[in-house]
């Protein structure tokens, strides 16, 4: 996996949904993607230009997009399940509005997608990626909601794959480490010192940017991993050793 992609035959003209399309990382993985050669219909909770309107906690609003894009493309060959929101608070702290907003659109919100994509690929096969987290396995302060909505991905990504696989369908996820994207990028922008920081805590030394992590979605879309399923590819330049090792 390189930072330049470049045209996968597997890849060309498959139909892939991309939820959470709007954010730098969405966009990424729609722009590697296309680049690979795919149809990409990116979705969001408002539509913008290039990226469909979808809310992933209304399940009706999931199914009238894989509607329409069966109705346009006539099949669909692979989801991405990127949307995501991260909201912090002391555990004790958590409302219930917070924590059902978080949980809702991070897991909920990915069970719906992957449910009505497996349903749409039935009979032929392809591809569910779910976005994870590497602190889906590793607790962190003031993030309690995150972190179980991301744990929940892993095993939900794990059903899956097993109930799926008879119908060719491979389910897996990308676990991303410190992205310098979205909300992260503006706070080392604004700090830099907390990325300076950061860059000493992860053992490669820096942050991950969304190239590292959009590579990762093409690799586990394409038929490079078919014999791949229900796997979490974590992508965090070895965080997760030093958390681990305190």
């Amino acid at each position: 996996m390189t930072k330049a992609s470049q045209q996968d035959p597997s890849l060309t003209g498959k139909v892939v949904v991309v939820t959470g399309g709007a954010g730098d990382l969405g966009r990424s993985i729609g722009r590697r993607l296309e680049r690979a050669g795919a149809i990409v219909i990116g979705c969001d909770i408002k539509a913008q230009p290039g990226v469909e309107a979808c809310d992933v906690t209304d399940r009706d609003s999931i199914d009238s997009l894989i509607s329409r894009v069966l109705d346009r493309h006539g099949s669909l060959d692979a989801m991405v399940a990127g949307a995501g929101v991260v909201e912090r608070a002391a555990a004790i702290d958590i409302d219930e509005a917070s924590w059902s907003q978080v949980i809702g659109i991070n897991l909920t919100g990915a069970f719906h997608a992957a449910q009505a994509a497996g349903r749409a690929m039935d009979g032929h096969g392809g591809s569910i990626v779910f976005i994870g987290s590497w602190i889906g396995a590793a607790p962190a302060r003031d993030l309690m909601s995150y972190c179980v909505s991301k744990a929940g991905i892993d095993m939900l990504a794990r059903c899956l794959a097993l109930e799926l696989a008879p119908s060719g369908i491979r389910v897996n996820v990308v676990a991303p480490g410190v992205v310098e994207a979205g909300v992260s990028a503006q706070i080392f922008r604004e700090a830099p010192e907390r990325r300076a920081a950061m860059e000493q805590v992860i053992p490669l030394g820096r942050l991950a940017d969304a190239e590292d992590v959009s590579a990762c979605v093409e690799f586990l879309l394409s038929e490079r991993s078919a014999y791949v399923t229900g796997t979490t590819l974590v992508v965090d330049g070895g965080i997760r050793l030093a958390h681990a090792g305190g």
